[in-house]
């Protein structure tokens, strides 16, 4: 028998590739195990945790732009919703979660189309005095005398040309009428304000969605109105509340004299208008004027209260503890109770937001699920979107969903520790004590730390302001909210139809006193007020990308988001705020010289000008420090030229474009200007400003001292949006 053997000079015979049972590569064993990952999650429903933002993207991006989407942009949106919803009754391979994501941020967008389109209604159509004749809805206390109406016209003289705004909002001083009286009175109202800087907060949409078509003060006391037909029911309704909320609010204020009853006042019938602007910005600068504001953290506390006490008083009785549901019961006891301090506190928005989170959970206890997760979040944000897709642009709405989303992952990730983390063994209950004592605490500045830190993107976009010593303040006036203010405000509640309601106030009164005092300490600490500027929008957006990545998947996937979190915070710092900001009615200019001087031209102050001044990381407090170098007469106001800083002019008057269009490189008005104007920059007279509204500008200067602008934003676009008026 032959044995061939083989040599080094044969050729050697075919085989197989051996696997590698370790499964090859490292980055394919990673991208293996990450796909894997992924499909767990997907596997445990983890995926609709994703719907309500792409939801809140689509929504987003139809609300942000300044024009309003074209035809072809819904059509788009139609097409693509559609596309994802045959994708996904196909079950495309790889495909469904991606199909899902798009098709909703598509449905959001058609969403919020068609509910502002649903909103519309008659809005003013510019400035103008007229008659009013109807009935007030809603008072608002605005101290010093004055007082801030909701009205519903019933007449208008002259008629305005595109019928009557469902309501108007005017302040008047003098006596004040009730809820649901008749009155008229002689008004001066405009349509509701545009965002005073673009990007920024958005007034008119607020106004749009809230059926206000004009705003206003009146000339005069309001008179009654004798001869006016009865309010229909809602109206009743609606009046009959707000009696009673300003019957509370004016005994609360009795008991309460000062910042502490107004407060007060605010955390129980949501009345803010008597807190002094000192306060306001106290707590603004510390961090905590989210107190002022009922949303998530009130309602889940008189939830939490109400629920505790009444299974509590419940268990008590042992007939009803042995045979009776006595938790679900709790539940649905505190929900009505919930809802009636809903009312009572006037039914704003943030609120709204609020009630449907606590509703949604309480609802969980009824159907045995999990009253604190995230899935329940994700049900209460999609309600809210698909009730007011316009939230989507509030930043309050943004906050509290940010810091409820990062406390809820933080609860998740502590629930899914090892279990033996927390046992303590066979010890004595004093060192029980301690430790929980200790445990609570160290939950407490976490949740501080978290909610924070979820917060400080739409803080710092929207209000250009950092609370670097909030987590201090919160860390103390925190506890005594929750375990001292609003339970005494229950309480309060629940007993003032009795008259025994000054106990409690006064215990809520002890604990407002502490706050503002922490407030005021924190806020003298505090360098600079906390004031920054406006960041670039898309490293907050990065941020916010960041956060929800880490927040809403598990495993170690999760800290990918590290990577958009950390460009995204910093590159905070880069860019600059624009060189040149100009009033959409010509009254105002703002310029910065390159050496970053500030310099304002015009005789207006006020809230646009403290907006414009906090965006770019001023103290509005230094307003009238920026108008030094600019010279004023009675027809314009005018910046001469210096090193990294072209000429302005502002005219008030015609005759005043004689000459300054000859001298001025950049000539600003509200008037008309002359067709020979033709300064050696830019004119940006009341003709364009109509159409653009406040404008923003960088300005280059070339080395022959020209002027060259380049405009970086505008508040109105083409076509206008329907809830800001079109230009005459």
């Amino acid at each position: 028998m032959t044995v061939r053997t083989e040599t080094g000079n044969e050729p050697r015979a075919h085989r197989r590739p051996t696997i590698d049972p370790t499964g090859g590569p490292a980055w394919r064993r990673g991208l293996s195990a990450l796909g894997k990952s992924f499909t767990r999650d997907l596997d445990d429903g983890r995926g609709f945790l994703w719907w309500p933002v792409a939801a809140a993207v689509g929504a987003a991006l139809y609300f942000a732009p300044a024009s309003e989407p074209s035809t072809v942009d819904l059509v788009l949106a139609g097409l693509g919703a559609l596309a994802a919803l045959v994708l996904i009754i196909r079950r495309a391979a790889s495909v469904p979660i991606l199909a899902i994501v798009v098709g909703l941020a598509c449905i959001g967008f058609l969403h919020a189309a068609l509910m502002t389109r649903l909103a519309t209604h008659p809005v003013f159509p510019f400035e103008r005095t007229v008659t009013v004749r109807g009935h007030v809805v809603a008072v608002e206390d605005r101290g010093k005398g004055a007082a801030r109406l909701l009205v519903r016209p019933a007449e208008m003289e002259p008629p305005p040309r595109g019928g009557l705004p469902p309501f108007v909002r005017v302040t008047t001083r003098g006596k004040v009428p009730a809820p649901g009286e008749a009155v008229i009175m002689l008004a001066r109202l405009a349509p509701p304000m545009p965002p005073p800087l673009p990007g920024g907060y958005d007034f008119a949409r607020v106004a749009w969605f809230a059926g206000v078509g004009a705003s206003g003060f009146t000339y005069g006391a309001v008179k009654p109105w004798p001869e006016a037909p009865q309010p229909d029911a809602r109206l009743a309704l609606l009046s009959g509340i707000e009696t009673v909320r300003a019957a509370a609010a004016r005994r609360i204020r009795t008991a309460l004299p000062g910042d502490t009853g107004a407060i007060a006042a605010a955390l129980i019938v949501g009345d803010r208008a008597g807190i002094s602007e000192a306060t306001n910005e106290a707590m603004r600068v510390a961090g905590v004027s989210h107190v002022l504001s009922i949303s998530g953290m009130h309602m889940s506390l008189v939830a939490a209260f109400l629920f505790g006490g009444i299974r509590l008083l419940l268990a008590l009785i042992p007939p009803l503890a042995l045979t009776l549901p006595i938790k679900k019961i709790a539940a649905a006891l505190s929900m009505f109770g919930t809802a009636a301090y809903f009312v009572v506190s006037g039914m704003d928005v943030p609120a709204e937001r609020s009630m449907i989170m606590v509703a949604v959970s309480l609802l969980a206890v009824l159907i045995d699920r999990r009253a604190l997760s995230l899935r329940v979040i994700a049900v209460a944000a999609l309600i809210t979107l698909t009730l007011s897709p316009e939230a989507v642009m509030e930043p309050g709405a943004q906050m509290s969903f940010a810091a409820v989303v990062a406390l809820m992952a933080g609860l998740e990730a502590w629930r899914a520790r090892p279990e033996g983390a927390t046992d303590a063994g066979d010890v004595s209950l004093l060192v029980r004590v301690v430790r929980r004592v200790v445990l609570w605490t160290m939950a407490a500045l976490a949740a501080t730390v978290v909610a924070g830190l979820a917060t400080l993107p739409m803080a710092l976009y929207h209000f250009g302001r950092l609370a670097p010593l909030g987590m201090i303040a919160n860390l103390i006036t925190e506890p005594l909210v929750s375990f001292l203010i609003m339970p005494a405000a229950l309480i309060a509640a629940l007993l003032m139809p009795l008259g025994l309601d000054g106990l409690p106030l006064a215990a809520m009164g002890a604990g407002i006193d502490t706050m503002i005092a922490v407030a005021q300490i924190v806020a003298d600490w505090t360098p600079g007020g906390g004031l920054y500027g406006r960041p670039m929008g898309w490293t907050m957006l990065a941020v916010a990308v960041g956060g929800l990545w880490i927040c809403l998947w598990r495993g170690r996937k999760r800290w990918l988001g590290l990577a958009p979190l950390v460009v995204g915070l910093a590159c905070v710092g880069i860019g600059s705020p624009p060189g040149l900001i100009v009033a959409g009615d010509g009254s105002l200019v703002l310029v910065r010289e390159e050496s970053g001087t500030w310099h304002k031209l015009g005789r207006k102050d006020g809230f646009t000008l403290d907006v414009w001044m906090a965006a770019v990381g001023l103290d509005p407090a230094e307003a009238p420090l920026l108008g030094r170098t600019t010279v004023c007469d009675t027809e314009a106001c005018f910046l001469t030229a210096a090193v990294g800083r072209p000429s302005i002019s502002l005219v008030d008057r015609p005759l005043a474009f004689g000459d300054d269009c000859a001298v001025a490189a950049i000539v600003v008005s509200s008037l008309e200007a002359p067709r020979w104007c033709r300064p050696t920059g830019m004119l940006l007279d009341g003709r364009r400003l109509a159409a653009t509204g406040t404008l923003t500008y960088e300005i280059r200067m070339d080395a022959n001292g020209r002027v060259q602008l380049q405009e970086t934003g505008r508040v109105l676009g083409f076509p206008r949006r329907p809830w800001l008026t079109p230009a005459r």
